[in-house]
């Protein structure tokens, strides 16, 4: 039977882990193992993962960083701690379905070279309660992960030794670190299978956010990210006629969002970027009706009528 341990860095999650840790206690399948790694919480997550082991004490295994270290450390460290086949990242705000192993399990025993990496759909989960189903269409795979199209941490499975051929998490890295991961795996040549099945159930939090706090940070790595992946490509003759384009769809619709917060980093990219490698087509981001503009006029002026057209967003639909 394929094994999957569980690694759950919590950091101040009191409010979450005892829910996040009973939907993976209560799969229909069970864990080989499951590794709590908190990153110095001052709240009672602690105290909650020490209740829980007393009830499940040949399941639940803690350990504590004197220090807060950051998501990726702490995910590092219970990844050199685990020994199952596959691993399950799981954020402690999160939730499973019970299914979600034994559905997963059959898929990988049911194909002939085990995947490196699972993608699995999933619920996002909005504050008020709303549930949103986010599904993968199998595709090229670099395009998917230029797309942020190859899943989400708590719903893919990853083969141990893969993430391990690569170091692991990026312990610097403060977002775009799943996708980082995912490329670096995939230059080792790691194999992807889409699994097609809503499993997991990703909940959005009120506070604590990198995405939230930090908004212009947080995009100039999401296309930085996209840049080294292209890079690659290009060094290795990889790049198609698909890759390329979409290439410049994600990255201008990424500087559009950039724009936002950081004019100046955003302006610099787009020369450095766009107007060198091509021309950015329609998307769910970029409508028809602002190409029009940005081809007439430049991109400063397409993103003030922007402003004009639909103020209180970063772009015109």
């Amino acid at each position: 039977m394929t094994s999957i341990s569980v690694i759950i860095p919590t950091y101040n999650v009191a409010e979450y882990i005892e829910e996040g840790l009973l939907s993976v206690l209560g799969q229909t399948c069970p864990a080989h193992e499951i590794i709590c790694v908190d990153d110095g919480s001052t709240d009672d997550t602690v105290k909650i993962i020490k209740n829980l082991q007393l009830k499940y004490p040949d399941k639940i295994s803690l350990f504590i960083n004197e220090t807060n270290r950051g998501a990726t450390y702490t995910r590092n460290k219970g990844l050199a701690i685990a020994t199952g086949e596959y691993i399950q990242f799981f954020d402690a705000d999160d939730l499973l379905l019970p299914a979600k192993f034994e559905t997963q399990i059959k898929i990988i025993e049911k194909t002939i070279v085990r995947p490196d990496i699972l993608v699995n759909d999933f619920f996002r989960r909005t504050i008020d309660g709303k549930e949103e189903v986010y599904n993968y269409v199998e595709q090229d795979v670099w395009c998917a992960v230029m797309e942020t199209a190859l899943g989400v941490t708590s719903g893919n499975l990853y083969k141990r030794a893969a993430v391990l051929a690569v170091n692991g998490w990026t312990e610097d890295l403060k977002s775009s670190q799943e996708y980082d991961l995912m490329f670096r795996m995939l230059t080792k040549g790691s194999s992807v299978k889409f699994d097609g099945n809503c499993l997991s159930i990703i909940r959005e939090r009120p506070a604590g956010s990198i995405s939230k706090s930090n908004p212009g940070e947080r995009w100039q790595r999401y296309i930085h990210v996209r840049i080294r992946i292209f890079n690659y490509l290009t060094e290795n003759n990889m790049v198609t006629k698909d890759r390329h384009q979409c290439f410049i769809n994600i990255l201008f619709d990424a500087i559009r969002i950039l724009y936002k917060y950081d004019s100046d980093a955003a302006l610099k990219l787009h020369k450095q970027y766009i107007l060198a490698y091509g021309q950015p087509k329609p998307s769910l981001i970029t409508s028809k009706r602002y190409l029009s503009i940005y081809n007439l006029f430049g991109f400063k002026i397409a993103e003030f009528a922007s402003k004009i057209i639909n103020p209180n967003t970063a772009a015109v639909h």
